[in-house]
């Protein structure tokens, strides 16, 4: 199972990646990781694309 999601510089991009992942993750299952995981993950996640945009030109793809 993957994820992937384009984004360009915008106050909704990092957003979307952060849904984009909760929804990865819900389709994983309850079993599959604890709530306090999926935070930790999100939370890495939202602060990859935001350097990834603040750094790396304004655009960026999470897979």
């Amino acid at each position: 199972m993957s994820v992937s999601a384009a984004a360009e510089c915008s106050a909704n991009a990092v957003v979307g990646a952060r849904d984009a992942t909760r929804v990865f993750l819900g389709a994983l299952g309850q079993q599959e990781i604890a709530p306090e995981d999926a935070d930790s993950v999100i939370l890495v996640v939202s602060e990859l694309v935001t350097n990834a945009l603040r750094h790396g030109g304004g655009t960026c793809t999470l897979r």
